[in-house]
């Protein structure tokens, strides 16, 4: 009888050590996915309330009128408009007929036509939704977007994991 009996002893043994040893792996695991999730939460926390702040800038810019409010595209195009009045200012105080007034007369043309292709541009970069038709203060906002999505993503998949493990 002791000969049969120390097999299954042993059996039992090795059974008992490998399933605590994997229930210590589970345990840390489980931990482990936890301590993702809440850090994960934090972040998304965090980028609520940076995306709360790039908000705000934007509206107090875009009702101040800051360049900051204004896409690349859209500076272009006002930068141009400043050259046009100047060039307009100018031409009023040149002699008529002189050189130099044909020189300001020409560079007006020339501010015009660059004018007319940055609207186009920026006509098409908006209807294209293309970032250069972006202020930086949108920029900002945007991407706060896409990282809160981003975080969203990441707690949805360690939620899943948190429960996948404890299933085992």
């Amino acid at each position: 009888m002791t000969s049969l009996f120390k097999p299954v002893v042993i059996a039992v043994a090795t059974a008992l050590s490998l399933s605590a040893g994997s229930a210590i792996a589970q345990s840390s695991a489980i931990k482990e996915e936890q301590a993702q999730l809440k850090s994960d939460n934090a972040a998304l926390v965090r980028e609520k309330a940076q995306i709360k702040t790039d908000r705000k800038t934007l509206r107090a810019d875009t009702a101040e009128g800051k360049m900051a409010a204004e896409s690349k595209d859209a500076e272009r195009a006002y930068k141009d408009q400043l050259a046009i009045k100047g060039e307009q200012n100018a031409i009023a105080t040149d002699k008529p007929g002189s050189l130099q007034q044909k020189m300001d007369k020409s560079e007006l043309r020339r501010d015009d036509k660059r004018l007319s292709a940055d609207q186009k541009t920026l006509r098409a970069d908006t209807s294209e939704g293309k970032m250069a038709a972006e202020s930086a203060d949108a920029e900002k906002v945007y991407k706060d977007s896409r990282y809160i999505k981003g975080e969203k993503k990441d707690i949805a998949a360690d939620k899943a994991k948190l429960q996948a493990d404890q299933g085992r």
